[in-house]
């Protein structure tokens, strides 16, 4: 006589567990970093089994990219160069399309993770690569394209390359995430007010 058929989880609980590992992982990163993370507590954390967390993600390595992937779907989204109007300068368009972001990189985590990748990214290159390759690289090439249609413009009049220009862009960013959350946490640096004013420097906008 033959067993009946056990139905596997549904996909909507399948996604809410994944959810869950996901959720537990980026905050238990936060809290104690990619050295010293266990897959035993995170699956404590999510209230799971520890084989649970092992049936969506082979290593923690692949965890950690899980949560890069879940931040980018949730709250990331690269600013894209061919979006740019004939009427909107790239100044405006830069500053549309990038404070939106930057407003919310402390509350997601991204700014978190970002230092976690200084901390340890020389220390783990997998994790720095899948930083590298999912939040970096798509912002500062589509920045090096924006930069270079702003010379072609003749918005912008540069002496270096657009790729060097790009980095400029972005370095409130970086300044502001070491110093609040590594060199000076109790004195805040005020992000979007640093990256307007250097996008105003860089474009040499009096507005």
């Amino acid at each position: 006589m033959k067993k009946p058929k056990t139905r596997g989880p549904s996909l909507e609980k399948t996604q809410e567990t994944r959810k869950k590992v996901i959720d537990s992982a980026l905050q238990y990163f936060i809290e104690v970093g990619f050295a010293r993370a266990k897959i035993s507590e995170i699956a404590k954390k999510a209230e799971l089994g520890k084989g649970t967390i092992y049936s969506y993600f082979e290593t923690k390595e692949h965890l950690f990219e899980g949560v890069i992937d879940a931040l980018i779907n949730d709250s990331f989204r690269p600013i894209q160069a061919s979006e740019i109007t004939q009427n909107e300068t790239v100044y405006d368009f830069i500053c549309n399309n990038i404070i939106p972001s930057v407003l919310t990189l402390e509350s997601t985590g991204r700014a978190d993770m970002a230092r976690l990748i200084l901390r340890e990214g020389n220390n783990f290159p997998h994790i720095r690569q899948t930083y590298v390759n999912k939040i970096f690289l798509p912002i500062q090439r589509e920045l090096e394209q924006l930069t270079s249609l702003a010379v072609q413009r003749g918005e912008l009049c540069i002496d270096i390359s657009s790729r060097q220009f790009a980095l400029l862009i972005v370095s409130p960013m970086w300044m502001s995430m070491i110093h609040n959350g590594i060199l000076s946490p109790d004195e805040n640096l005020p992000m979007v007010v640093l990256f307007k004013e250097n996008l105003k420097i860089l474009f040499a906008q009096s507005q």
